[in-house]
């Protein structure tokens, strides 16, 4: 493949010559301008031909993707592309985005702005199984429950990725095996910061995924673990069909993997085999390399910060190499006139990516059921929680109100008036009645003595009887009138 990238390059290369020998009055910044551009056709030739041939498909392809916290932006315009069936290693210091970019491509955090496909589709897309069964993901920060042993952990995310026991038991036998982890009956609030991460790297792998996704799998781990962890990682993509990306603060150790990002302050300065990378900046490791990026970043960034037109050129090419400064050295991917596809999903598809998998619910039912049982105190402090609070709720706020001074001026004498009875089934305990005078009454309202008045006139009881006795006879008089009108709707009908 590298003579026909060669020979197409030839023509190029001939008619920069010509230019530059026709040109030969130019200042000195467009001979340099042009040999950039030449240097770097030269390295895309070299990571053209380091591709196997064919190698049309990508596990991930990042277009213009930025990503912010409020007013912090973390991911830049990100162009990053994973091709199929390669390890692809993700360096940077720390804080740089690389945590970030990884949650995005997983789904488990939206992107402000750009396009990201991952396994064909966007990630979180109904009917795709990413985040998935597809995907592995081993997160920076460690998420295993400390009330499980090692056998408990494996088989929860095999239910959860719907395998079968038998799958499960041989998985956990080959990754206790392979990772140097101790008993499965361990439990994992009792394991070394390196076991735990072992364990963790264990659930990434258990399901065979087509794409793994690994945040540091290497910190704390020894030397011989970790060229097992490599061995092992390279000979899983040999197939083609396991797509690897991995981040790591040892740069060189990354070597090992068939294309190298270089990322700093949420883009990517490079991005290609880590032998082409180091040939570009005429460099002996990756680390001396990534730090003559670094360099030449910053530079850039100093002499736009100096330049009156520096906010031209944030938004335009850069005035050294002429390229978009948002892609990368090297890209591996298409270029940036890519259309983005239209993806859809049929309705069943994505009504039953909104329900609910029964085998989710199945290992989360399972999995309280094991906490409970490991930790019984937690069990009674739930039980007794509510408890606690209706009590302190009763203390707060108090129980039923009683003695409560109430004035009474009842105007009717007579034993058997109706405001008599009234008075008869208020609750006396909650409320002390006063029998008083009307001034006395109002007296004692304005002097705070009493909370209220509860006042009846002469007449109550003869209105009363009247309203009552008005009321039945209106009722008694509907009621014929009702029942014609029955009777002639009947014959009518």
């Amino acid at each position: 493949m590298k003579p026909a990238v060669g020979s197409a390059l030839l023509p190029a290369a001939m008619a920069a010559e010509a230019a530059g020998r026709d040109d030969a009055t130019a200042e000195p910044a467009d001979c340099t301008e042009m040999e950039e551009r030449l240097k770097e056709e030269r390295m895309k030739a070299d990571l053209e031909a380091s591709l196997p041939a064919g190698q049309e498909d990508y596990a991930i392809q990042c277009r213009d993707v930025c990503r912010s916290y409020g007013k912090l932006k973390v991911l830049s315009n990100l162009n990053l592309t994973v091709p199929q069936g390669h390890i692809y290693g993700l360096l940077g210091p720390s804080g740089c985005g690389k945590t970030t970019l990884l949650k995005c491509i997983v789904g488990t955090l939206k992107i402000s702005r750009g396009h990201i496909t991952v396994l064909g589709k966007p990630p979180a897309f109904p009917g795709h199984d990413v985040p998935g069964k597809m995907v592995g993901y081993m997160p920076q920060d460690l998420a295993l429950y400390n009330e499980f042993t090692i056998s408990d952990t494996l088989t929860f995310f095999g239910r959860i990725h719907g395998l079968t026991s038998k799958e499960t038991q041989a998985r956990m036998d080959f990754l206790i095996d392979f990772l140097d982890l101790p008993q499965k009956h361990s439990l994992v609030r009792n394991l070394s910061g390196g076991q735990r991460r072992r364990v963790s790297l264990g659930a990434a792998l258990l399901q065979n995924p087509e794409l793994l996704i690994l945040d540091e799998p290497t910190v704390g781990v020894d030397p011989v673990l970790r060229a097992k962890i490599w061995q092992h990682l390279v000979e899983i993509v040999k197939t083609g069909k396991v797509s690897v990306i991995i981040t790591t603060h040892y740069i060189e150790e990354a070597r090992q993997a068939n294309v190298v990002g270089l990322m700093r302050n949420g883009h990517l300065l490079a991005e290609g085999p880590p032998d082409a990378v180091m040939k570009q900046h005429s460099a002996t490791t990756l680390e001396h390399a990534f730090l003559q990026l670094c360099e030449t970043s910053d530079q850039i960034d100093s002499k736009r910060g100096s330049s009156p037109q520096g906010g031209q050129l944030e938004n335009s090419q850069s005035f050294e190499s002429g390229r978009d400064e948002s892609r990368p050295i090297l890209g591996v991917g298409p270029g940036a006139t890519e259309e983005v596809p239209k993806y859809s999903a049929d309705w069943k598809v994505r009504a039953r990516h909104l329900l609910p998998k029964w085998r989710n619910i199945a290992a989360l039912m399972i999995k309280t059921m094991v906490r409970m049982k490991r930790m019984p105190g937690s069990l009674c402090f739930q039980f007794l929680l509510p408890v606690i609070q209706i009590s302190l709720i009763c203390l707060c706020v108090g129980g039923d109100p009683r003695g409560i001074q109430v004035a009474v001026v009842n105007n009717e004498t007579s034993p058997s008036a109706y405001s008599q009875s009234l008075l008869s089934f208020l609750d006396n305990s909650s409320v002390h009645q006063v029998p008083l005078s009307h001034t006395e009454a109002f007296d004692g309202i304005y002097n705070g003595e009493y909370w209220g008045i509860i006042g009846f006139g002469k007449n109550f009881t003869s209105y009363l009887t009247k309203s009552i006795f008005v009321s039945s006879s209106s009722t008694a008089a509907a009621a014929p009138e009702s029942q014609h009108t029955t009777a002639y709707r009947e014959e009518a009908n």
